[in-house]
């Protein structure tokens, strides 16, 4: 009997279309990129250049791989299927329609920005019986960020069309980018120790309950004072004359407050998970580099408040370094173990891990020796090789049936 299209190992979990699209998707959008910043092509986006570039990497390869672990780790937790076959193919075109809001396609931009949109809320949609639910309770803060960055998403797109002030558009994606990170934290504060306990023998850490309760409140208070400091901060500043010729403004104060607290809270866990034991497992220490760009990602933010680094690399610490280097880890684990195959990095994957974070490391401290021609495009190029790579890797096991049989 012929297999149905949705009946294929593709269309069983979220991870399998969402990691290799968002791969390929990724590479693309780098690509394009590059070639705009070389004059190699006409500039095809009808927005600013910068802010197309930062919205695809955010709501487009980002949201894509997030919504692969997302529902892959959601329907672990709850022992239940939430979306697979048709509905799984469904949200994907939803997103991959949602990919053209900002080419000079006129009412049909319009229409891809809200096929977007119903992306996100078809996410929630789904979402939302499961995490409501009294034994989920612990969960819900995965439910309430995901909430925020759909009304980000929306935020980022009106400032780009300059239906709201265009010069808010970075705001609303940078805001975005947060609700990631924080997303990250959360998942990855569950999943990165137990990983650790799985593989290293007699491994231990210890539990500090008070300081995961900050890390989880902390992210709302970050969001309140950046929108604060972003709309009240002039007001502020006339009404302070003591800080007028100092640089600073008084949101600015506190928002360095809250990102230094996050530097400080994130390190804190971060040593106590004893990431020094992962060396010999390439796959693990991955997760833990990823970590540690957060981290020095936050202690980079907090300091731009201050003027004493500057915003783009700091930014690019928690992207690049941050979410790309984690993300990276984690789809190629997930990729193996969820799908039957032995969790061990290959020697081509390792090289990648690599890879990755010297590009980190050249997009964000090359731009401070004024080098910012290498440090698009050495990082630009490391990046696309690293996800090439992946596709060439995973594309047949993301395709293929379990080798032991059983459902993914």
């Amino acid at each position: 009997m012929k297999q149905s299209f949705f009946q294929y190992s593709f269309w069983n979990t979220a991870f399998r279309p969402f990691f290799w699209f968002g791969s390929v998707f990724g590479i693309l959008v780098i690509s394009i990129w590059l070639f705009i910043l070389s004059n190699i092509i006409k500039n095809p986006i009808h927005i600013n250049a910068i802010h197309w570039h930062s919205y695809e990497m955010v709501f487009g390869f980002t949201k894509a791989i997030v919504l692969g672990f997302l529902f892959t780790a959601v329907q672990n937790w709850t022992n239940s299927t939430i979306l697979k076959g048709k509905s799984l193919f469904y949200l994907l075109v939803f997103w991959l329609l949602g990919r053209f809001s900002f080419y000079s396609f006129g009412f049909l931009s319009y229409l891809s920005f809200g096929f977007d949109i119903c992306s996100d809320i078809l996410v929630i949609y789904l979402l939302v019986p499961k995490l409501i639910v009294p034994t989920q309770k612990h969960n819900r803060p995965i439910l309430y960020h995901y909430g925020l960055f759909t009304i980000f998403h929306i935020l980022s797109a009106l400032s780009a069309y300059s239906i709201l002030d265009p010069e808010k558009t970075l705001l609303f994606i940078h805001l975005s980018i947060f609700v990631v990170l924080f997303l990250i934290l959360i998942i990855g504060g569950r999943v990165v120790p137990f990983f650790s306990g799985v593989v290293i023998q007699g491994y231990s850490f210890k539990r500090m309950p008070k300081l995961e309760t900050f890390l989880i409140y902390l992210p709302f208070i970050f969001y309140l004072t950046k929108l604060i400091q972003s709309y009240l901060d002039v007001y502020f500043l006339r009404s302070l004359s003591y800080l007028q010729g100092t640089g600073f403004t008084v949101f600015g104060i506190i928002s360095f407050l809250v990102g230094f607290s996050l530097f400080t809270l994130n390190t804190i866990r971060y040593i106590s998970w004893k990431p020094w034991k992962s060396y010999q497992r390439p796959i693990l220490w991955i997760l833990y580099l990823g970590y540690f760009w957060v981290c020095l990602g936050f202690l980079l933010y907090s300091l731009t408040e201050l003027n004493l680094f500057p915003i783009s690399s700091a930014i690019h610490s928690l992207t690049v370094g941050g979410l790309a280097v984690f993300i990276y880890g984690m789809i190629t684990r997930v990729s193996l173990g969820h799908t039957g195959r032995t969790i061990v990095a290959s020697p081509l994957t390792v090289f990648c891990y690599v890879l990755l974070n010297v590009s980190v490391v050249i997009r964000v401290f090359l731009q401070l020796f004024n080098q910012y021609k290498y440090a698009y495009y050495l990082s630009g190029i490391g990046w696309i090789l690293c996800f090439v790579f992946y596709v060439v890797q995973y594309t047949i096991i993301l395709y293929s049936p379990r080798p032991d049989g059983k459902p993914s």
